[in-house]
């Protein structure tokens, strides 16, 4: 093929839909993708996970996003990956890597339901570690994580089949380290919020690191769990940072107003990120441009710029994005996951996946249609959310 053809316009391949792909054209597609966009993502900063010991990349991947754009993310420096059990068998970047030059993450679900209606069963968890292992060929898993994490402090007290599964699995040197994403359950009975949850799995229990949300304007308490793990050892990674990025980024009349040098996404991500006492942030990503802009943000400091884009962000945020901080859901009296339910709607509305929303949404045991529009939640709501009416507009796009 003639040099001239085998070029990729810029425009093309940042809108390219990354599908079609082989293995077999892959690896030199993308070395000729990062030779144009390496000079403005660089290689990303690293610090320790925590009690794990592990040196991680500031910002991890994810097996959810496009397998073509692994190689280039590995290029930025990104070596550890979130729920690396999906990959039914490594990307071929990967598997061509020395494995303990990269690590993977295993993140295990309650069975039997869902996160709010699922038990924790010591044997189901353990052998589906097992076989995941046994499918992929990965040899181990790096981290086991407990995903969604625990209802209250008493169930981590007294429901140890995650741990002792973990522990077999230890035994048997097909995991090596142990963590929690850790949700919060205010709107079951006796559940509690996260930051509660966390300050007794940081202190009191094996766990060595945790992931939770954490975005611009979030509440004091999950400030305090940031510095509290960090004075224990304790490794964290914020997700769902995102809040409102998406939809801003495509409104032209915000997007009029930016201050020149920054962006949404890359100024929520250098505020993250300029947190000295988390370790690092998982952002989803769907093509090229975005890798370019999220994992390109930390070339640069965050600069005053960067926090009038915040402070322009939260003005447009106000009233519109939730941020689960599950606040209102102790004044309501049908007890509704309105976090929960505003978390699919940012799925839908943010980063465009509105089947998975649906079907999350569908899950669900209270809808929000069950919403008496009594407005109780509405005084304790701080980013001011008309919550009756935002309900009801939710379950109309994922009902």
């Amino acid at each position: 093929m003639r040099d001239e053809q085998r070029k990729i316009d810029r425009r093309e391949f940042l809108r390219w839909g990354l599908t079609g792909l082989g293995a077999a054209t892959l690896s030199g597609w993308a070395e000729e993708v990062w030779g144009q966009i390496g000079g403005r993502v660089g290689k990303l900063p690293k610090r320790r996970y925590g009690r794990t010991g592990l040196d991680i990349s500031v910002i991890v991947g994810a097996a959810t996003w496009p397998e073509q754009l692994v190689p280039l993310a590995l290029q930025a420096g990104v070596n550890y990956w979130h729920k690396a059990q999906q990959w039914r068998t490594l990307p071929e970047a990967l598997r061509r890597l020395p494995r303990e030059s990269y690590y993977l993450e295993c993140v295990v679900d309650r069975v039997g339901g869902t996160h709010e209606t699922g038990r924790i069963d010591e044997e189901s968890h353990y052998r589906f570690v097992k076989e995941c292992i046994r499918r992929s060929e990965v040899g181990y898993f790096d981290v086991f994580k407990f995903h969604f994490g625990y209802h209250a402090v008493q169930e981590a007290k007294t429901e140890l089949g995650m741990v002792r599964a973990f522990e077999r699995l230890k035994k048997e040197g097909l995991v090596k380290h142990l963590a929690i994403s850790q949700h919060s359950y205010t709107h079951l009975p006796g559940g509690q919020p996260n930051y509660e949850i966390l300050e007794y799995l940081i202190t009191k229990t094996p766990y060595e690191a945790a992931q939770f949300f954490y975005t611009y304007g979030d509440r004091k308490e999950v400030e305090e769990v940031i510095a509290l793990a960090k004075k224990h050892n304790f490794g964290t990674i914020a997700m769902k940072t995102l809040g409102g990025v998406g939809r801003a980024s495509r409104d032209p009349n915000f997007m009029a107003k930016v201050p020149p040098g920054t962006s949404p996404a890359a100024a929520v991500i250098r505020w993250v990120a300029s947190n000295p006492n988390l370790t690092a942030l998982v952002v989803e990503l769907k093509n090229v441009q975005q890798l370019e802009e999220d994992l390109g943000a930390l070339r640069t400091a965050f600069s005053p710029q960067d926090g009038e884009m915040l402070r322009l962000l939260a003005a447009y945020n106000q009233g519109a994005i939730c941020l689960l901080c599950d606040a209102c859901v102790s004044r309501c009296p049908e007890h509704i996951a309105v976090a929960e339910i505003l978390r699919y709607e940012r799925y839908a509305q943010d980063y465009g996946e509105v089947a998975l929303a649906r079907r999350l949404y569908g899950e669900l045991p209270v809808k929000a249609s069950s919403c008496l529009a009594c407005g109780a939640c509405l005084e304790v709501c701080p980013a001011n959310i008309p919550i009756p009416q935002k309900l009801d507009e939710t379950h109309r796009l994922l009902g």
